[in-house]
């Protein structure tokens, strides 16, 4: 009889226990419970930064070539390569029994430069106008110039509605791009029009240093860099959907005395056709693209002339791409982290659980940089167990605990040790 009862007390006992056990502890349990969060920090403000490192190359901004189709024109070529020009110096001396049939091509060249200007001045209008009355609704643009009998075409077919802004974006900026080459070969022409017609040359339309001089073949030709340097690099679409035009850029080398400061002067929407440059870059930054064209060409304006440095020299460049005064939280501490968005939790005034909705801008050295959902003061708490209950918990947290150094402990004396640990 006994065993009986002292079996039948004991599962009494036992599912006394178990019931209250789940009504405590279950994740539907009302009852307020006290968590043991062994992870936690206080908010407080800092100025973060997102930066996007790249290896780069001192280029010129613009290369001016100064030539002429036929070899027997030529009398005597006055400059070698890395020489340094000014305006209006003369490249080459011609003959001059043939000078008068160069000037010639020289006139019917800027004429038909003229008109393809005309003609892509033309082209880029109706590309932004038709940009600015793009609806929802779909129409057709199918733009096409051919401008005289120049090898300059455009070819723009595109559905135009909200969601394809890049397609005239892309095509503006190839437009552009063809703009700035017939600018540059229309101060080359003009400047040889321009010249003494007593002593004909070749002459230089900028200040400058003479990088290729071409001297056999059909077209003899020499390439001007011009005076001032800019910093060429090449990003990826995820690099370059967070660079922007004017972003801060800080450049170092070794052979600068201090970093210089710069700015994003251009980022093409064009993918980087093959050239020095480029090839170049591979080999400093030899990444695998599953896409070929996934390479952009970006350009850089130094705040100050980069006089220590030539053209070709390798820097380092970094960009920032976003900054913020805010605060900021280790990033395996936020839940449900999507673009911009996340879940974290802090203590509540009271001392208990909440959680909060964030805004995460960027990351930076694995923090989330917090804008909005965390301020300064606020103490952040992260542990795998948080989220197990639909109620707020009440929280304790690791006891501090600070050891003095070893100094400190000879300094206090064995006297005081005795008084305060023992007589008081």
């Amino acid at each position: 009889m006994n065993k009986r009862l002292s079996i039948t007390v004991a599962v009494i006992v036992s599912l006394f226990i178990a019931v209250n056990v789940h009504l405590l502890f279950s994740k539907k349990s009302t009852v307020p419970k006290t968590l043991y969060v062994q992870h936690h920090e206080r908010m407080t403000p800092g100025h973060y930064e997102e930066e996007v490192m790249k290896e780069g190359l001192i280029t010129p901004e613009d290369i001016y070539t100064v030539y002429v189709g036929d070899d027997e024109v030529i009398d005597t070529w006055l400059v070698k390569e890395g020489d340094p020009v000014q305006v209006g110096d003369e490249i080459a001396l011609l003959q001059t029994e043939r000078a008068e049939s160069q000037l010639a091509a020289w006139e019917a060249e800027e004429e038909g430069l003229l008109e393809q200007r005309s003609a892509i001045e033309s082209t880029i209008d109706s590309l932004e106008s038709d940009r600015r009355s793009a609806k929802n609704n779909s129409s057709h643009v199918n733009t096409t110039e051919t401008p005289g009998d120049s090898d300059v075409e455009l070819n723009v077919d595109v559905q135009v509605d909200v969601h394809q802004d890049g397609a005239f974006a892309q095509a503006i900026s190839e437009a552009e791009r063809e703009l700035s080459e017939i600018d540059r070969k229309l101060a080359v022409v003009q400047t040889q029009l321009n010249q003494d017609a007593t002593r004909p040359a070749l002459i230089s339309p900028v200040d400058g240093t003479v990088s290729k001089v071409d001297k056999h073949g059909f077209t003899l030709a020499a390439d001007i860099y011009s005076e001032t340097k800019l910093v060429t690099t090449y990003v990826q679409l995820d690099e370059w959907q967070k660079v922007e035009a004017g972003d801060p850029v800080y450049i170092q080398q070794n052979y600068l005395d201090t970093i210089i400061e710069g700015t994003v002067h251009s980022i093409s929407e064009v993918p980087a056709t093959d050239s020095r440059w480029q090839e170049a870059y591979d080999k400093l930054d030899p990444k695998e693209r599953e896409n070929p064209l996934d390479l952009y060409e970006l350009t850089i304006m130094p705040a100050e002339e980069l006089v220590n440095l030539p053209f070709g020299a390798n820097v380092n460049a970094t960009i920032i791409v976003n900054e913020a005064d805010a605060v900021a939280v280790k990033l395996d501490w936020l839940d449900t982290y999507v673009k911009d968005s996340a879940i974290a939790w802090k203590l509540d005034e009271q001392g208990r659980t909440a959680k909060t909705a964030v805004t995460v801008p960027f990351i930076t050295n694995n923090r989330a940089v917090v804008t909005e959902g965390l301020t300064t003061g606020d103490v952040a708490i992260h542990s795998s167990h948080i989220d197990e209950y639909n109620v707020q918990s009440n929280v304790f947290l690791p006891f501090p605990l600070e050891f003095p150094s070893r100094s400190d402990w000879r300094a206090f004396g064995w006297k005081n040790y005795v008084k305060y640990g023992f007589v008081e």
